[in-house]
């Protein structure tokens, strides 16, 4: 049996998977099996992999689950005792996986450890090392743009294991539940690693696992779709998970938050996936309501521990963001 499950969601990226699997084949850790979730693709990805790389098992679905739900099959599917999740569109360095299981298997306490993960092009500028959440809910990639200095290269505590690459301890899957799919894509991540501090659990940065990003090759920064489910999802996941005294606390924050995203999204002509990211909201608090019971009826820690892993310097980055439009 594996100890460790990688499981790679596809659709419609054969371009970008001859990279991305070569990398795995120089590992110099073993004792893990790949599998390839392909998203009801047209362009013939299963059956490149199928003829190029044989020892990948795939599971090929008849339409596009989109990421969470692709990456829930195969982590039904996992033999492992760990699960990696890892973008397509990426390329690994050779110790890559050995670094994300010695770090996870260290502590029965950590849930996740993500990457450090480096622009493909620029190697030694970062993308993400960990994602903080705000007391607005808001996210920022920790590091990103930064060069990969020695500030980044110690092993940190982090809120969010940024799912471009992360290990995850399977058992915990179990415990908080999976992916949630109605994100679709984007903050499927944030909303699991908000679960898991809410259960107790620590998730690690681990620099010395270094990952190569072609960033935004499937999901396309601004455009509409990544409007669309980022503004559905950065609210969903305020609203479900934030204890109701730190919801009380900060929700003019998030508030303020959606206001500005407003006025950026008219500037750049998204008004329209905006808006219809918060329509739906609206139209399904109700289940966003019984997901939030749930969530909080399970979990095991108090407001004030999470509110000491929350950053409350948020406003600054993204007043600097507004301005550059």
């Amino acid at each position: 049996m594996p100890g460790v499950s990688v499981i790679i969601v596809n659709w419609n990226g054969r371009h970008l998977l001859h990279d991305c699997l070569s990398s795995l084949r120089l590992q110099n850790f073993s004792n893990f099996e790949t599998i390839l979730v392909d998203n009801g693709s047209s362009d013939g990805s299963a059956q490149f992999v199928a003829t190029k790389f044989p020892e990948i098992r795939i599971i090929r679905l008849a339409k596009n689950r989109g990421f969470a739900g692709g990456n829930n099959i195969g982590i039904r599917e996992a033999k492992g005792e760990y699960v990696v999740l890892l973008n397509n569109d990426t390329e690994v360095a050779s110790d890559w996986l050995k670094e994300l299981y010695l770090a996870i298997d260290s502590d029965d306490s950590i849930a996740a450890c993500d990457s450090k993960v480096l622009y493909f092009n620029k190697r030694n500028i970062i993308w993400s090392a960990g994602a903080k959440y705000s007391i607005a809910g808001t996210v920022e990639a920790r590091g990103q743009n930064r060069n990969d200095d020695l500030e980044y290269q110690q092993s940190a505590d982090v809120f969010v294991a940024v799912a471009c690459s992360a290990i995850y301890r399977k058992k915990v899957f179990e415990e908080i539940g999976m992916l949630d799919e109605d994100f679709f894509a984007g903050y499927e991540d944030v909303d699991w690693s908000f679960r898991a501090h809410l259960h107790g659990y620590r998730i690690i940065n681990v620099p010395a696992s270094k990952v190569y990003h072609k960033v935004s090759a499937t999901h396309k920064y601004n455009s509409d779709m990544f409007v669309y489910n980022g503004q559905k999802n950065v609210t969903y996941v305020f609203l479900k998970n934030m204890p109701l005294p730190l919801l009380y606390k900060y929700l003019p924050f998030h508030m303020f938050y959606i206001a500005g995203s407003l006025l950026y999204f008219s500037r750049i002509s998204k008004l329209w996936p905006f808006i219809k990211a918060k329509i739906h909201v609206l139209r399904t608090f109700h289940l966003l309501l019984h997901k939030r019971c749930l969530v909080q009826r399970g979990r095991t820690v108090g407001p004030a521990e999470i509110e000491c892993l929350l950053d409350h310097s948020w406003f600054a980055s993204k007043l600097a963001k507004y301005k550059t439009f």
